[in-house]
């Protein structure tokens, strides 16, 4: 199978082993900056090839997990998933500079997004060199999403008179304001450093839904003034700084409310950025984060209630065996050597295409948990006696962990992913998309859950 990205890397010195191997050390930046500008403009340039790799396939288990994929992951996913969509690291780090976000980041002492980290791209080296075998073998695919997220040239400024209340409906505000975590973040000799507690002073970080979220949002509150005002242009200069001295308690407390509601609301973009994406590849939209998953399952009487874990709300939650200390290579001889796990992804994927179809709540709930008794009782054990099989042939060895696998269905019509896919699709109403894809939308919670009992 392979992609076409790997025809480019290949006489690229982006995959020169001997380069990577030192991070690149000797090699100029130009070298390094034309090698980055040629594999965006390839990446642009064919474009639609890379859409025709990534087009959506009847009869395959795939997961967009965007750009929070690594090692274990894939690892994990590696017995049960058909394909594993991610977010092409490498043309994240083609952006060109922004002029405005540049002179920022060297203003405030915060870390430049460069091109030319040479750790990050080394990094993201080495994650194409070691997911090559898996794209050969259909299981990995890579896409420049991060091309939609790029900052436009003109950059705007707001100044909200309600500190942002009105970015979000109320329901999803609230959720937020529930979930943040906000720290205060301190200068080092080493870079900013986001500190365990909030203190009175001008930076600060916030996130929700803790490090499985995979997304945090920085904020610092500069002293602004404006020097000049041309009413017939509307241009104007302003001289922003950051004052050492920290501002009035009811200042930043203000400050860090408004910060929150603007997180909140680029948290809810990035989501929404997300589910585009997995319509538009036909894949299920994976999550690591329950504070992301109950986003996506709210509606308009949404309440502080836990995941769902019964099959009555649509859920198909499977706890699986997995192996993430073994080699990838060890796992992909393992899985191609089994019949059972093809058996079992395309069970998994026909009992949750099934269950989509189905928009009686009665009917979806004995669905369900007819699909869960053949999922468990037969499938899954089928599953373990072929893992025995293979710990027996030598190819896997340990108990392994144990990881959770939720495939969630969107219950109600007022979803927020269903909303989602009627907008992606262009359609006026839910009811139309959902008539159009014949499907209900969905999405995957996937956890660790701990080490497998003997």
């Amino acid at each position: 199978m392979g992609s076409i990205i790997y025809g480019h890397l290949n006489d690229s010195l982006l995959l020169d082993p001997s380069a990577v191997a030192t991070e690149y050390d000797g090699v100029s930046d130009n070298e390094l900056q034309d090698a980055l500008a040629q594999y965006r403009a390839f990446c642009v340039t064919n474009m639609d090839e890379l859409l025709d790799e990534v087009s959506p396939q009847q009869g395959r288990l795939r997961l967009y997990v965007g750009d929070v994929s690594d090692e274990k992951l894939l690892k994990q996913g590696a017995f049960y998933l058909d394909t594993v969509i991610i977010s092409d690291p490498m043309f994240a780090l083609t952006t060109p500079e922004h002029e405005l976000t540049s002179a920022w980041s060297k203003a405030f002492d915060m870390r430049a997004p460069e091109r030319l980290n040479r750790k990050d791209v080394a990094r993201a080296t080495k994650t194409l060199l070691y997911c090559r075998p898996l794209v050969t073998e259909g299981y990995v695919r890579f896409f420049p999403t991060s091309l939609a997220d790029e900052a436009p040239e003109d950059l705007p400024m707001y100044a909200p008179e309600d500190g942002f209340e009105g970015l979000l409906p109320p329901h999803l505000l609230s959720m937020c304001k529930d979930a943040a975590r906000v720290r205060s973040v301190v200068s080092s000799p080493e870079g900013l450093v986001v500190m365990s507690d909030l203190d009175l002073g001008r930076r600060i970080h916030i996130d929700f839904g803790g490090v499985a979220n995979g997304r945090g949002f920085g904020f610092n509150l500069i002293q602004q003034e404006v020097v000049s005002w041309d009413p017939k242009t509307r241009l104007a200069q302003v001289a922003m700084k950051l004052p050492k001295e920290p501002p009035t308690q009811e200042m930043f407390d203000a400050w860090v409310a408004q910060s929150v509601n603007s997180s909140a609301r680029q948290h809810f973009d990035s989501l929404c950025r997300d589910v585009r994406w997995s319509t538009r590849f036909g894949a299920q939209l994976m999550t690591r984060s329950t504070f992301a998953a109950s986003v996506l399952e709210s509606s308009e009487q949404v309440t502080n209630a836990t995941i769902p874990t019964a099959t009555a709300s649509g859920w198909l939650n499977l706890d699986l065996n997995v192996f993430d200390d073994l080699p990838m290579s060890k796992l992909m001889e393992a899985r191609s050597d089994e019949e059972a796990f093809r058996r079992f992804r395309r069970h998994l994927e026909k009992q949750f295409r099934e269950l989509r179809l189905e928009t009686d709540p009665e009917k979806r709930r004995q669905k369900t948990e007819n699909a869960m008794h053949e999922l468990l009782d037969i499938q899954l054990t089928e599953v373990d006696s072929a893992i025995q099989r293979l710990k027996r042939k030598g190819l896997l060895s340990g108990l392994g962990v144990v990881a959770s696998l939720g495939a969630a269905l969107a219950t109600s019509p007022a979803t927020l992913i269903a909303t989602l896919g009627a907008a992606y699709a262009g359609l006026r109403t839910i009811e139309e998309y959902r008539i159009a894809a014949k499907e209900s939308p969905a999405y995957f919670l996937w956890r660790t859950l701990g080490p497998k009992r003997p």
